[in-house]
C-alpha cells in the first residue's frame, strides 16, 4: 500500500511540475497546479522582491476577446496578462552604449492561458547582445531566477 502512495506523490508532482522550453527567441514555462491568478501574483511579487518596477500590466485577453467579438470568431485565449517591467541601473546600463537598448525598455514578460487549456504558461523574449556591459545570458538567468523563484 505504501508503495502506491510514494508511486501516486511521484506521478502527481511529475503532473505538476514546471516545463521548460526554450527557442533562438524566447524562454517560457508551463504550470498547471496553480490559478492565472495566483501566477501572476507571484510573478510580480518576486519581481519587486528583486527591485525590478512594474511599469504596466496589460490585460491583452481583454483586448483580443473584443476583436474576436467584432469578428465573429471564438476567442484563442482565456487569460493574458503582459508585465512590463525595469530596473533603473539595469535599463542605465543597457542604455549607456546603445540607445536603441530603449526598445528593451521596459523589459517584458506574458503569463498566459490558452482557451480549453489547464496550463498557465510564462514566456519573455531574451535579451539581445546590445553592448559589452550587459551580458544577455546573465540578465536572461535573472529572469529566469525569478520565474522559477516565483512558481517554487
Amino acid at each position: 500500500m505504501q508503495i502506491v502512495y510514494f508511486l501516486f506523490l511521484f506521478f502527481a508532482e511529475v503532473l505538476y511540475a514546471e516545463i521548460r522550453t526554450e527557442t533562438p527567441n524566447t524562454i517560457s514555462y508551463s504550470v498547471s497546479n496553480m490559478s492565472f491568478e495566483e501566477v501572476q501574483l507571484r510573478i510580480s511579487n518576486e519581481l519587486q522582491v528583486n527591485a525590478f518596477n512594474i511599469v504596466h500590466e496589460i490585460n491583452i485577453a481583454k483586448s483580443l476577446e473584443a476583436v474576436s467579438k467584432s469578428l465573429d470568431k471564438p476567442p484563442l485565449i482565456e487569460k493574458a496578462i503582459n508585465i512590463g517591467f525595469c530596473k533603473p541601473s539595469v535599463s542605465y546600463k543597457m542604455l549607456e552604449k546603445n540607445i536603441d537598448a530603449l526598445l528593451y525598455c521596459p523589459l517584458k514578460l506574458l503569463i498566459f492561458q490558452a482557451k480549453d487549456s489547464p496550463s498557465i504558461s510564462i514566456s519573455f523574449l531574451k535579451a539581445p547582445q546590445l553592448n559589452e556591459q550587459i551580458d544577455p545570458k546573465k540578465l536572461d538567468e535573472t529572469i529566469e531566477n525569478i520565474i522559477t523563484s516565483g512558481l517554487d
